[in-house]
């Protein structure tokens, strides 16, 4: 508990206050979650307007509310221009973030932002450290993985995280940092003991109204750096090489096989086993071994591996003997008695291409059967382009939901479509479970069954409602009833 006033001295905006200093018992921006004592933030989301909802709050013991205009309600208003601003500034005040005792690695990009983060987990595991991540998957700390809403959870969210895991003596904390959660201030206060850059390629342009919007909104993450703190770059990708020119900071490169990055691999060898290969680092050549799939993983380790060494530079990792294992979710093999599964998150055409691209140079393989779908209400822009990369690389493909939201299934199914030229290769299964078994009946040894899309989700949205389901789970059943 602490009087407003404590924590409104943190308060870089401009603000008005209308009533008098009150105790404060927490901060909230949902109405719902109002207790007595909470200081109510309205901020204006997707499809609510919190200034709507004020008088939910007060009847449910609101003892203040931070408005962008003065409301007719009888209870202390502080008044601002930019309630998000507020609600971040306000939060990380309240619980006292600027005094944790963790080092914080912020990574951004399209892709690839979740592998690194549970990399880096393993490997300040493997240095006896309390590590933990906040990101796609939850937050995981050594207790296990809780999952979570957000990519990036809103400021009031994420300032009471934090408060948990500094009493839980986390000792270093990895986390994604998403686009949306840049452009609306959930970060804005916070500062990052290093910044990673994975890569931009077509995603969100729903949200942001081009790809130069979205690249200014994701470097954004390198003004919230510490003075002395670094930014770890991917130079493979075009976004992360122009970056590394115009970033006029303390920063470092890495890249899967580019010998003018600070960190790239030799004699790498990528197959069904996984990666193997000398990491030609500034100090030493590491031997890495992981099983993981796909060339791209190698520059999530160089990635990794970069990062951890300019957070820590003098602890020293035996990497010979960490074998980085694979991520929920995240190119998974499923070994069946008829074909091998992957199941992997790839939603963006880029982490597709990738995806399929790696199954497609795995020697020992017959066929591939790619099942995915486009979200709803999501960048439309990218459907026929994933229908055009699934033929490419696929051998038959089946259309199915991947959270249609609020459009029709079909709809988006026939965007897809209109980037496939061959359509005898393509069968449309709405329902997602019975296209993942359609596609599993019909594999044989040998096969690879790519399912796309939702990775270690546990649900499928639909109108409003999000329904029970995950990939991995339906295809331990089809095997077991096999």
């Amino acid at each position: 508990m602490k009087k407003l006033s404590a924590i409104i001295n943190a308060l870089e905006l401009p603000y008005r206050i209308k009533g008098s200093d009150v105790f404060i018992t927490g901060i909230t921006y949902d109405s719902r979650k109002v207790n007595d004592g909470t200081l109510f933030v309205a901020i204006k989301g997707f499809n609510n307007d919190g200034h709507d909802h004020i008088e939910n709050a007060l009847k449910q013991g609101a003892a203040a509310v931070v408005v962008d205009h003065e409301v007719p309600f009888k209870l202390t208003q502080l008044i601002v221009h930019d309630t998000r601003s507020a609600l971040s500034e306000l939060s990380y005040e309240y619980y006292g973030c600027a005094y944790n005792n963790f080092e914080l690695t912020g990574i951004t990009g399209t892709n690839g932002k979740t592998t690194m983060t549970h990399l880096l987990y393993q490997i300040a595991e493997k240095a006896g450290m309390e590590p933990a991540l906040i990101g796609t998957l939850g937050i995981r700390t050594k207790n296990g993985l809780v999952e979570g809403e957000r990519t990036t959870p809103e400021s009031a969210d994420l300032a009471k995280d934090f408060y948990d895991l500094d009493k839980q003596g986390v000792s270093t904390l990895f986390m994604e940092v998403s686009s949306h959660a840049i452009a609306l201030q959930r970060i804005h206060g916070l500062r990052f003991d290093a910044a990673v850059f994975t890569n931009l390629t077509q995603d969100h342009l729903d949200f942001h109204p081009t790809m130069e919007d979205y690249y200014n909104t994701k470097i954004k993450l390198f003004e919230h750096m510490k003075p002395r703190a670094c930014g770890i770059i991917n130079i493979d990708d075009y976004y992360g090489y122009r970056l590394y020119k115009e970033l006029e900071i303390g920063k470092i490169s890495y890249s899967v096989e580019n010998r003018k990055a600070n960190y790239y691999f030799k004699n790498l060898n990528v197959d069904v086993n996984g990666i193997r290969g000398i990491l030609v680092t500034p100090n030493a050549e590491l031997n890495i071994t992981a099983s993981l799939l796909g060339k791209f993983n190698a520059e999530n380790i160089a990635g990794s591996i970069a990062t951890w060494e300019q957070l820590y530079p003098n602890m020293k990792i035996n990497y010979d003997e960490l074998c980085f294992e694979p991520v929920s979710g995240r190119m998974e093999m499923i070994p069946t008695k008829k074909a091998t599964a992957v199941i992997d998150y790839a939603h963006t055409p880029d982490a597709m291409e990738k995806a399929l691209k790696a199954a497609s140079e795995l020697a020992d393989r017959k066929k591939i059967i790619t099942v995915f779908g486009c979200g709803g209400d999501r960048d439309k822009a990218k459907r026929p382009l994933m229908g055009k990369i699934a033929e490419k690389y696929s051998d038959t493909i089946i259309l199915t939901n991947d959270n249609p939201r609020n459009e029709e299934p079909r709809t988006i199914i026939d965007e897809i479509l209109e980037g496939i030229d061959n359509i005898n290769m393509v069968d449309i299964c709405i329902d997602r479970e019975q296209a993942i078994k359609k596609a599993w009946e019909a594999s044989i040894p040998g096969d690879l069954l790519m399912i796309l899309g939702k990775g270690a989700e546990t649900y499928m949205e639909i109108k409003g409602h999000k329904l029970p389901f995950n990939d991995k789970e339906l295809m331990l059943k089809l095997e077991q009833k096999k």
